[in-house]
């Protein structure tokens, strides 16, 4: 007796990262939801998720695709436009490095935190990892320990745009905002060598400018007259299966 068999075609999706890095490209999304429009850069989501492993994958935040060396001084315009709930925090880290592909556990920055009327506290903090022996995706393994502290001089208001400067001088790392000093701290470590972000998190934020310089030659710059946001997606690709007749 015959019988004949339907054999379905196998349509397989498999997801592989498309990289799709272009040279206009200068910032990693690693967490946030982050647009690009009418030359501002904008964290739209405000809270943000504990992914407790780095600091920086914790704060809703942008991470320069490249190191910077030997650079005096970062300049920010930032607007911190809406307090979604409290405490509201604002981190400008630097010196982040990786001790594996893209584990940045090492790193330094400003913090500025508040709560529902204004921002009026800054500190200088510095992340890594707790116990080196455990594996990079061991969770909650990491410290933030708190440097040195101020209040702000004048505290930083919602909705109003400011400039933000870290400068290196001799061997202090100093916080500047619109050309008044905030915190001038010791800084720890020979070399601050390595990535910048801009991070935030209970707040809603735009970026209107960053610039890094050395002395007064400016070495990078981002206006974000165009979309410079890198962002890994997915592909789905169509792998078809065949289709045969079996006769028994």
């Amino acid at each position: 007796m015959e019988k004949k068999y339907l054999i379905f075609s196998i349509i397989l999706l498999v997801a592989i990262p498309l990289f799709s890095q272009e040279k206009y490209h200068k910032w990693q999304r690693t967490s946030g939801r982050w647009e690009v429009k009418n030359s501002i850069a904008s964290e739209t989501q405000g809270r943000a998720i504990g992914w407790n492993y780095y600091e920086v994958l914790n704060f809703n935040s942008l991470l320069s695709l490249k190191d910077f060396n030997n650079y005096t001084s970062i300049d920010y315009t930032v607007n911190v436009t809406q307090r979604i709930q409290s405490p509201t925090e604002l981190m400008l880290p630097f010196a982040v490095t990786s001790e594996s592909a893209s584990w940045f556990y090492h790193m330094y920055a400003f913090k500025i935190t508040g709560d529902f009327w204004n921002m009026d506290k800054v500190s200088f903090i510095h992340s890594d990892r707790l116990d080196k022996t455990k594996p990079f995706t061991t969770k909650n393994n990491a410290f933030v320990k708190e440097l040195a502290s101020a209040k702000c001089k004048t505290n930083i208001k919602y909705d109003k745009t400011y400039n933000y400067k870290v400068a290196f001088e001799g061997t202090n790392v100093v916080l500047y905002v619109n050309g008044e000093k905030y915190l001038s701290a010791p800084f720890p470590e020979k070399s601050h060598n390595g990535r910048i972000a801009i991070s935030s998190r209970n707040v809603l934020l735009s970026v209107d400018k960053i610039e890094i310089k050395q002395g007064d030659k400016t070495i990078f710059e981002d206006d974000f007259n165009e979309d410079s946001i890198y962002v890994k997606v997915l592909k789905a690709t169509v792998v078809p299966g065949g289709s045969e007749n079996s006769n028994q």
